[in-house]
């Protein structure tokens, strides 16, 4: 494993222009992007980048929708971006993604290229689907382990048990969990300890998109029980923005997803209450976590 030091002459090399745009901010891993048709025509890949850059976002996952337009941001900065494969290869059938008989394989041709080194954001719903049986869904999870590429996993269920399932079936797989998987600290905590083989990403716990309690209080502060779980399990945890909007609808045809444009917001919340946390944990969620989960896979 390369030291922090290492990591550091390496990113610093990739762009002269972004050591001076964002000399004066720390280096982010963002671990939960998307950059979609219904974004396109008013936030162009340059654009993207440039907010990017201006937020010294050193490492981004980039889900595409389509699956290929994340590839308009990595051949832009290759060395900035990780695309992994979102399988809605029917936009139209996104909710019955795993019904698709289609998906395993176009997931394994995606891997196979070596343009994407990840597969999601997937979304699954206890009660909704795909059932833990599910074909589709199982063998989805099974070729992500055989590449070595982690899924980024959203779960909409009530508690902590339906992802522990899916986790304890696939021990191969390396899982990041969208939204610190949306529940409060202490259910999160608990899928921790019954599975090594997931980390846990805090995207949409801002002002914009929380449902429930925001991760940090009125004053930037983390909450006490957030901080208690980061401590405990200190290279488990990593930052997203999850630039989507409005977050209330699903994409419309008659207007623009202007999620881009609430991103700056969404890096200063949370380097809020990073700020707060000791330099070696906040270095460790906003960036180290990540790079050494990811960087490896490229």
């Amino acid at each position: 494993m390369k030291s922090l030091y290492t990591w550091f002459l390496i990113l610093a090399g990739l762009c002269n222009g972004t050591a001076v745009i964002a000399a004066d901010r720390p280096a982010v891993a963002d671990v939960h992007i998307h950059y979609k048709w219904s974004q396109a025509e008013v936030t162009s890949p340059e654009q993207a980048l440039s907010l990017l850059e201006k937020n010294n976002v050193q490492l981004a996952v980039v889900f595409g929708t389509p699956p290929e337009m994340a590839q308009e941001l990595l051949e832009l900065a290759p060395q900035r971006v990780i695309a992994f494969y979102q399988p809605y290869i029917d936009n139209l059938l996104k909710p019955s993604w795993f019904l698709n008989k289609r998906v395993p394989s176009a997931v394994r041709a995606a891997l196979a290229s070596g343009k994407y080194h990840g597969v999601g954001e997937i979304h699954v719903s206890d009660g909704i689907g795909p059932h833990l049986d599910s074909k589709i869904f199982n063998e989805v999870l099974s070729i992500a382990a055989e590449f070595d590429a982690p899924v980024l996993i959203h779960t909409n269920a009530s508690n902590h048990s339906y992802m522990q399932r899916i986790c304890n079936r696939h021990t191969k797989t390396h899982f990041i969990w969208a939204h610190a998987g949306g529940l409060d600290a202490s259910e999160v905590g608990q899928l921790l300890k019954a599975c090594s083989n997931v980390w846990v990403e805090f995207s949409a716990r801002d002002p914009y998109k929380s449902i429930g309690e925001q991760v940090a209080d009125e004053t930037g502060t983390l909450r006490a029980s957030w901080l208690e779980l980061i401590q405990q399990h200190p290279d488990r945890f990593m930052i997203g923005t999850d630039p989507i909007w409005p977050i209330t609808e699903i994409d419309s045809w008659h207007r623009a997803d202007t999620g881009w444009d609430t991103i700056n917001d969404l890096y200063t919340y949370h380097n809020r209450w990073l700020e707060k946390l000791s330099p070696e944990l906040a270095e460790r969620v906003r960036f180290r976590n990540a790079s050494e989960l990811l960087r490896k896979k490229k």
